[in-house]
């Protein structure tokens, strides 16, 4: 065998051991790669984030979207500190976002509700209910069982209280208002009399410590409805003692 055939089979093995090398390079997993973990505040701040919608039920969940954000936030401080060592940076700025965006949805929704939605065991009424009939002057007897009122027996009902919106007839006095005469539209409001229809303004008694300002956009009042069948001629036969005002 002479040198040159030597050589040439050192060289198909040297590359049949390249090869080799090459192939199990390839399926050895390589040291250098790192591993990050996720971080547990991450995911809290997510599960927390979700928790926020209970807002829409009661005001006192609005404890899971300040916990979301707070664990959010401190995810995020983590992660930016060590990027090498911890992940779930996305994670926790959807628990974050989430949580805030909740929470100002749920206030919102609770303010709405607080000012708009009918109290619970108060029964809504219109001006037009209140209306006498106009041959006998009678008031409606749906009105009057929503009275403090005795039957033909003389066992005394408490009534049911009322809920109606109206607005404020004007006077001299702008804050402080304790009592005031409730109408039902802007135009009786700014240009009507009070005289027109009694059955159509009602007087309200504010209860308590209650004290309002004149408005001039509409006002929900709520309370006990006294009748008066027979009031004097020009006055209103409705007080309402109201402990409510919106």
């Amino acid at each position: 065998m002479n040198d040159s055939d030597t050589k040439r089979r050192r060289g198909e093995f040297d590359d049949a051991l390249k090869g080799y090398y090459q192939d199990h390079d390839e399926v050895l997993p390589d040291e250098n790669i790192d591993y990050r973990s996720l971080t547990a505040e991450s995911v809290g701040s997510l599960i927390l984030g979700f928790l926020s919608a209970l807002t829409f039920v009661s005001m006192l969940f609005v404890i899971f979207p300040i916990m979301g954000i707070a664990l959010g936030i401190t995810a995020i401080r983590k992660i930016l500190r060590a990027t090498q060592e911890h992940e779930g940076l996305g994670i926790a700025s959807v628990g974050v976002g989430l949580s805030a965006t909740l929470a100002i949805a749920g206030t919102v929704y609770q303010i709405y509700m607080t000012q708009y939605e009918i109290p619970a065991g108060y029964v809504p009424i219109e001006f037009t209910e209140l209306t006498a009939d106009p041959k006998t002057g009678m008031i409606p007897d749906e009105i009057l069982r929503l009275s403090p009122h005795r039957d033909g027996q003389g066992n005394e009902y408490p009534g049911m209280p009322i809920f109606i919106e109206g607005y404020m007839y004007p006077t001299r006095q702008m804050t402080e208002i304790k009592s005031f005469m409730l109408v039902p539209s802007v135009e009786q409001n700014q240009f009507g009399s009070l005289t027109r229809n009694p059955t159509q303004m009602v007087e309200v008694t504010l209860l308590g410590d209650l004290r309002v300002s004149y408005r001039s956009s509409p006002v929900k009042v709520g309370g006990t409805l006294i009748v008066n069948p027979s009031p004097p001629p020009g006055e209103t036969p409705y007080n309402l003692r109201a402990d409510i005002f919106r």
